[in-house]
C-alpha cells in the first residue's frame, strides 16, 4: 500500500497530564485518518482512564511513541509546528489554524512533521515554542479562549482532513524540489552560523541575548522556508567561503 501524507504526520502531547486526554486524542486520529501519536514525559500512561477514552482506537493508544526527552521527540522531523492561545512577537509567526494546516500538508507530502500541543494547564514553553518553525492559534470567542487538550487535537486533525480532500492546483501530492533538512541538520547548520556571525563580529562582543534573537529569527525564516537539503547544502558552501576569507584577512 503506498504511504500516504497523514502517515507523515505525528501529533505530539508535551507532558499531558490526564489519562483521558490522551485516549481521546487517540480517537480524534482515528476518526480522521491518522496514525501517530507521540508522547513527551506523559504523567499517568498508560492507564484505564486513556483505554475507556480510546474507545475504537485502541491500535492508536498502543502505537503511541513515548518520549524521556522533548529533544528527541523532535530532532528527525522536517518541520515542527507548535499550538498556542497566546499571540505576541516574541512567539514568532502564527497562522490561524486553517492556514497553519495547509503548510503542515506542504511539508506532510515530502516527509516527517510533528505539531506540538501544550500542557494541559500551561501549554508550551518559550523554550519549546522557538523549536517551532510557526505557531497555529485555534481562533474562539475572547471570552473563553482556550480549548481542552483532546478538543485540540480533534480540530487539527478535522483541518488537516479537510485540506487533504481539497486537491492543490496542478499535481496535488508534488512536494519541494528535494528533501527537507531535519531539525538536526539546521540545528547544526546555525551552530556554524553563530561561529559565522562572531568572525564578522557582526554581533557586539558579549551581547548574547542579541545573538539568540538573531539566530532565533533566521530559524523562523528558514523554517517558513521549507528548506531542502540540498539547499542547506549550499548554505553550508557559503559558510565555509565566508569563514575562509574572513580567517585570512
Amino acid at each position: 500500500m503506498k504511504k500516504s501524507w497523514k502517515d507523515n504526520v505525528s501529533f505530539l502531547l508535551v507532558c499531558p497530564r490526564e489519562g483521558g486526554n490522551v485516549g481521546a486524542s487517540a480517537r480524534a486520529l482515528k476518526n480522521f485518518g491518522f496514525t501517530r501519536l507521540e508522547l513527551v514525559k506523559p504523567k499517568k500512561f498508560p492507564s484505564d482512564e486513556a483505554l475507556w477514552f480510546a474507545h475504537g482506537a485502541l491500535d492508536i493508544l498502543e502505537k503511541a511513541t513515548v518520549h524521556e526527552r522533548f529533544s528527541d521527540a523532535v530532532s528527525e522531523k522536517a518541520l515542527v509546528a507548535g499550538t498556542t492561545r497566546r499571540l505576541g512577537k516574541q512567539r514568532g509567526p502564527v497562522y490561524t489554524l486553517r492556514e497553519g494546516v495547509k503548510r503542515v500538508k506542504k511539508y506532510a507530502l515530502e516527509g516527517p512533521v510533528s505539531i506540538l500541543f501544550g500542557r494541559e494547564d500551561r501549554g508550551l514553553t518559550n523554550r519549546e515554542t522557538e523549536e517551532c518553525s510557526f505557531l497555529m492559534n485555534i481562533p474562539a470567542n475572547t471570552e473563553m479562549p482556550s480549548f481542552n487538550l483532546s478538543q485540540a487535537v480533534l480540530l487539527m486533525a478535522y483541518e488537516l482532513f479537510m485540506a487533504g480532500r481539497v486537491p492543490a492546483k496542478g499535481n496535488a501530492e508534488a512536494g519541494p524540489a528535494g528533501k527537507s533538512a531535519s531539525r538536526d541538520e539546521l540545528s547544526f547548520f546555525f551552530e556554524r552560523l553563530a561561529g559565522t556571525l562572531e568572525l564578522l563580529e557582526y554581533v557586539p562582543r558579549g551581547n548574547k541575548d542579541m545573538e539568540i534573537t538573531i539566530i532565533k529569527n533566521l530559524r523562523h525564516m528558514l523554517g517558513r522556508a521549507q528548506v531542502a537539503q540540498w539547499e542547506l547544502k549550499m548554505l553550508h558552501g557559503l559558510l565555509s567561503r565566508l569563514d575562509a576569507r574572513l580567517r585570512q584577512e
